[in-house]
């Protein structure tokens, strides 16, 4: 045998080796994760408790190694001002991403705010993520989500959501939603199928989650200052898309004070839909369209005709610069669950 042949099982057992060093490394850096996972559950759960909430869990268990660090619930829920319940959550943390906590909803899942009725869903997918490292932001990503009843036939393809807190006391917040798909109970008059939705902007103050009422809270809120500042907002539902920003605020008897400068496209087609549909009133459509086409113009750089505009929502009336569209129905706090 010559010297390089009896050096191929040394190379061999040193690389066996080497792959047994880090199996085992492995393994104890994810007995490690988990241990922290049931440490940091726990912790969670007293904190939450200790706010008011009511946390329930069933059987616990764990797994994912080696890929990642799993920590599973069964029949999870947590009750308070507002709710969650899944058949299943899994807590996890993948080494490539150490100091980002993944926490996956799985199974039938509901949300609820107050003491109003649960929203059942299930999802493809339903992740919260959480940074471990100063954790003042959270993420939401949804994909295929199928709401049962109240809102049966109401799906979304996807929902993604990003909050930042400030020592402000304000959220910047970004939600987009793609694909949704209305019940047809609902007989949208714009059509059933909305292809997209985004809101970007800041709220600022605070709803006491001690408040006697809903409309305590509200009120608590707006003598606080409590404002939305929505730098961009942008839909694209049937013939009409919309880009722009706004404002709103609750008024004196806590009704939506809104402001917003908008760029409007398909506004005809949208106004004669609405008529159709009986949300405003022919006349209405009539003296909005003659308006819209004195201001309408298509853009330097190209693309649809369109009409920017100021719409205002106040004492009820939805308004399209100086013509009143539509009179909305009034928040009712004391009927709010």
């Amino acid at each position: 045998m010559t010297r390089r042949t009896r050096r191929l099982p040394l190379a061999l057992l040193a690389l066996l080796a080497l792959l047994a060093v880090l199996g085992i490394a492995s393994f104890v850096l994810w007995r490690w994760a988990e241990a922290g996972l049931d440490r940091g559950l726990a912790d969670w759960r007293a904190q939450a408790t200790a706010q008011g909430f009511a946390v329930k869990t069933g059987a616990i268990s764990h797994g994912g190694w080696p890929l990642s660090a799993d920590l599973s619930v069964d029949d999870f829920s947590i009750s308070g001002p507002a709710g969650y319940a899944a058949d299943r959550i899994v807590l996890r943390l993948d080494p490539r991403t150490p100091t980002l906590l993944k926490v996956l909803g799985e199974g039938a899942q509901s949300l609820r705010l107050g003491t109003a009725s649960p929203l059942p869903f299930t999802a493809e997918a339903f992740t919260f993520s959480v940074p471990l490292v100063q954790p003042v932001s959270a993420a939401l990503e949804g994909k295929n989500l199928a709401f049962a009843a109240p809102f049966e036939g109401l799906t979304v393809g996807l929902l993604e959501a990003q909050a930042d807190w400030s020592a402000a006391r304000t959220i910047d917040a970004r939600v987009s939603t793609e694909a949704i798909t209305l019940p047809e109970s609902m007989h949208a008059a714009l059509g059933p199928h909305i292809a997209s939705a985004t809101v970007e902007g800041i709220f600022a103050g605070t709803i006491p989650a001690a408040a006697a009422s809903p409309g305590a809270a509200a009120k608590a809120w707006r003598e606080g200052g409590g404002a939305v500042e929505l730098r961009r907002l942008a839909l694209g539902w049937g013939p009409l898309g919309i880009s722009g920003s706004a404002t709103v605020k609750l008024d004196a008897a806590l009704q939506p004070d809104a402001s917003a400068n908008v760029r409007l496209v398909g506004l005809e087609e949208t106004l004669s839909a609405l008529a159709a549909g009986h949300v405003i009133t022919a006349r209405a459509a009539q003296t909005a369209k003659a308006v819209v086409g004195l201001m309408a113009h298509a853009p330097d750089s190209g693309g649809a005709p369109g009409v920017e505009v100021p719409l205002t929502l106040r004492d009820g009336t939805l308004s399209l610069g100086m013509i009143p569209l539509a009179t909305l129905p009034k928040l009712d706090w004391s009927a709010a669950p």
